[in-house]
């Protein structure tokens, strides 16, 4: 049952307390928020079994946050502080995760050498709406890529911003792969970040991480606008007794 509807132009927005049914396709379910991973809850109940029944694109982390989330058409990798990437299991909890159905419903050229900075300018000219999130899907070839994975963290845990203080970071070369990835408007900056967010997974499945910086070499882009947004919300004591603000 959704505990409230918002709607704003054409951006329908349901907040759920824990899991409910499949959604149909170009809505982006995401369990958790921002704010949430902000303040340090690093456990969830939502394993990836379930929430694969909401997409088969998407990106999150693990509890403990322990390791970068990828995942496209139906397969799910894990990337961990030490560089190894594995297949994610359906029993394997996170405590923040975003999925969709994807469609490819704008494709376009990547721009050759373009850094993080002018590829996200090329990317906000091709939105159809400021206020409507969106799912974004990059193939391609990369002469340098910079990634990261946060660090597994011990309790009692530590702000999401000093938790990544520490956190693993490489500098890739020659890469052939894809990223998987989400742009939110600012109006919904408490829910999930503003900005261009992708995590990368190279073709041999070897490397990957949060997209951190790049310069892209030649591929194609695909966005996937969703005017549907359904928040599941956790249910633990950490979740419930958490000061997470005040409207």
């Amino acid at each position: 049952m959704a505990n409230a509807l918002l709607r704003s132009g054409t951006l329908a927005l349901a907040l759920i307390a824990g899991p409910a049914l499949a959604h149909d396709p170009d809505v982006i379910t995401q369990y958790s928020t921002l704010d949430a991973l902000k303040a340090g809850l690093y456990d969830g109940d939502m394993t990836y079994g379930e929430m694969a029944e909401y997409g088969d694109f998407g990106v999150g982390t693990f509890n403990a946050l322990d390791g970068e989330m990828v995942g496209f058409d139906g397969r799910f990798w894990r990337i961990t502080e030490d560089g190894v990437v594995s297949e994610v299991t359906p029993d394997t909890e996170t405590p923040f995760a975003v999925m969709t159905f994807f469609d490819h419903d704008i494709t376009f050229d990547l721009p050759g050498g373009s850094d993080f900075a002018a590829l996200s300018e090329v990317l906000n000219s091709h939105l159809t709406s400021a206020n409507t999130p969106v799912a974004i899907m990059i193939t391609g070839s990369f002469d340098t890529l910079t990634v990261r994975a946060p660090r597994h963290q011990d309790q009692p845990y530590l702000p999401l911003a000093e938790a990544l203080a520490d956190q693993a970071v490489w500098d890739l070369t020659n890469q052939s792969g894809t990223m998987a990835g989400y742009w939110f408007p600012a109006w919904l900056g408490n829910i999930n970040a503003p900005v261009w967010h992708l995590h990368y997974l190279s073709d041999d499945h070897s490397v990957g991480g949060h997209v951190v910086d790049l310069m892209t070499d030649s591929g194609s882009v695909s966005l996937d606008p969703s005017p549907d947004l359904t928040i599941l919300m956790p249910r633990n004591a950490a979740f419930d007794e958490a000061d997470l603000g005040t409207p």
